[in-house]
């Protein structure tokens, strides 16, 4: 077995297709195809299955697959080891934000990543929590931001922020209003960010256990958009503290608290147990943790710290 037919496995299982990975890895189809068939002989057993549409690995091909991304990340690890053995953390690191946090702190984090760790090279990766989780338990990044803990045993969970959870609107239409329930709120006009989603799953939890049917105005999986709609009066909307502060102290949303206060989301720093951090990844890892406890010190993200307890 050669590493090469491993990088090859990997990436036709990535693309889909024998013909894309061979243009993409710049290797000639048939000299491709053997180097696959010569793995298969290897393993003896079937990784791949080919049809019209393309290629999807078998059962033993996705272990296969799986493993294979382990140890060419593993290989890479080595090469970063080497050099920053001279010249400090450098290299590549992958960081997963929900855009909630993105919000908050990402600007500084570039920022701080420039100015005091000028090897390494930051990727930043927004998007949905249980999409985040997915490419950190498949080694695609380095360390995330998660809120959901029922991810598989893969992963490292580790609690850092509790925020409230707020119903949102227009500038005007909460006015007098400090709290609210969550019964009284199902009643509203809402506007709710779409599934799968976190903070949607646990509200309409609460509200099937009482028996009650939102009144759903519209679904949107555009965070910016969902925000625009309920500044411009259409609806009223449930989202964390980060999501709003900007805009909250600019005084051009309306926010309160539901359940008194007492309905919040608990924020993870996540990393892989399947993959070991480089030294980059773990400098990475202490400023993002310095920069959130940083934003809740200040003020910045109205949330409570869990990290120290």
């Amino acid at each position: 077995m050669e590493l090469r037919q491993l990088k090859y496995f990997v990436r036709i299982v990535e693309v889909g297709s024998v013909s894309r990975a061979s243009q993409s890895l710049h290797v000639a189809q048939p000299a491709l195809s053997l180097q696959i068939s010569h793995l298969e002989e290897e393993l003896g057993t079937k990784l791949l299955t080919r049809s019209v549409r393309g290629v999807t690995p078998t059962d033993a091909g996705v272990a296969v697959y799986r493993q294979a991304q382990l140890i060419l990340k593993q290989i890479e690890a080595t090469q970063l080891i080497a050099s920053q053995a001279d010249i400090g953390p450098a290299g590549p690191v992958a960081v997963g934000l929900p855009w909630t946090v993105t919000s908050v702190m990402g600007l500084s984090l570039v920022r701080e990543v420039r100015d005091s760790l000028k090897s390494v090279r930051l990727e930043i990766t927004e998007g949905p929590s249980s999409m985040l989780a997915t490419l950190l338990a498949q080694g695609k990044l380095d360390l995330a931001v998660l809120f959901d803990n029922t991810t598989d045993g893969g992963l490292i969970m580790k609690k850092v922020v509790a925020e409230p959870l707020l119903l949102v609107g227009a500038k005007g239409t909460l006015v007098g209003r400090d709290a609210m329930t969550l019964t009284e709120a199902a009643g509203m006009p809402l506007l709710l960010l779409s599934r799968p989603n976190g903070i949607r799953e646990e509200i309409e939890r609460i509200w099937a256990a009482q028996g009650l049917k939102p009144q759903m105005i519209a679904e949107i999986n555009a965070p910016g958009l969902l925000i625009d709609a309920v500044q411009a009066g259409l609806g009223f909307s449930v989202l964390p503290s980060c999501a709003l502060e900007d805009r909250l102290q600019k005084g051009e949303l309306d926010a309160i608290a539901l359940e008194g206060g007492a309905l919040t989301r608990t924020v993870y720093l996540s990393t892989s147990r399947l993959f070991a951090p480089t030294r980059a990844a773990e400098h990475v890892h202490a400023l993002v943790e310095r920069l959130m406890r940083e934003a809740i010190e200040t003020g910045k993200w109205n949330g409570r710290w869990l990290a120290d307890a």
